[in-house]
């Protein structure tokens, strides 16, 4: 498993696969880059060059018992970009991932990412403030950490249905989502759950000087599209929204063929225009 090291001495596994123009994945909470495996095989086969890696403290990466911010996270994925001498990528990411492309944008520039696709963004800002008014109550937030306190892997088995939605799910996919948060320490999901909700991004997206996609589905209960996708297309320069009807959080498998046709649409600015050719 390849590997880099980042400034504090923290190993992150990376993946690399492919040859063609550069995509590089970032993963939703909890998870780790082995959600994106089935898009990506897909993606290969299209002639992508296709990057992704597991946040500290997440799947093959190493541990990491530090302060959660989102300003480390974009860090980590810039320290990616310089390992392995990326330019010209799209960037893509699922959930909590978005936030870490947003923050890395800001925070580092553009210069090496040409677009970016959004997957079901846990944006622009998801707790209820004065300013934010029709967020999430910081009640229900606090229900749902204490709750991952009691038993992570009950919240996943109660939440599995919702996440993928009314769409067939092999019961190993089920499996492996669940497996995935659940072998994760109590204090990094707790934690990373509570900086995602609570990171405000609006500002940032405002200045954001590229062409965003951003991918959702209208029945995604994890969050929901007139809270997030909605939101941060208007808060976005340069943005298109498609919106899958039916479709839940978990859209990366139900519905893995309109997330490769849509990114394969997008990157076709650094290369040659493709068509793709979705097997399986």
């Amino acid at each position: 498993m390849p590997t880099f090291t980042t400034a504090d001495r923290t190993d992150l596994h990376y993946t690399d696969a492919g040859s063609g123009p550069v995509l590089v994945f970032t993963h939703s909470w909890g998870l780790n880059s082995g959600q994106w495996d089935q898009v990506i095989e897909h993606l290969v086969h299209n002639g992508f060059r296709c990057v992704s890696y597991d946040r500290r403290g997440h799947g093959s990466s190493g541990a990491y018992a530090g302060e959660w911010t989102v300003n480390l996270l974009a860090d980590d994925l810039a320290a990616l970009f310089d390992h392995l001498e990326l330019d010209g990528a799209t960037l893509v990411g699922h959930s909590l991932g978005c936030g870490e492309i947003v923050r890395y944008l800001s925070r580092h520039g553009v210069r090496r990412v040409n677009r970016a696709v959004l997957v079901a963004p846990q944006l622009p800002m998801v707790v209820k403030t004065e300013d934010n008014p029709d967020g999430v109550d910081e009640a229900i937030l606090e229900g749902m950490t204490a709750e991952l306190e009691r038993d992570v892997r009950q919240w996943c088995v109660d939440n599995a249905a919702p996440f993928f939605g009314d769409h067939a799910v092999s019961p190993e996919v089920v499996e492996w989502t669940v497996d995935q948060v659940a072998d994760l320490p109590v204090a990094t999901v707790v934690a990373t759950q509570r900086m995602g909700a609570h990171t405000d991004y609006r500002t940032e997206l405002a200045r954001l000087d590229l062409p965003v996609l951003v991918i959702q589905g209208d029945a995604d209960a994890s969050t929901p599209i007139e809270l997030t996708g909605r939101r941060t297309v208007a808060l976005l320069p340069d943005a298109e929204l498609i919106e899958i009807p039916g479709a839940a959080h978990g859209l990366y498998v139900t519905h893995a063929d309109r997330v490769i046709e849509a990114i394969c649409g997008v990157s076709a600015v650094s290369g040659a225009a493709r068509t793709p050719q979705i097997t399986g």
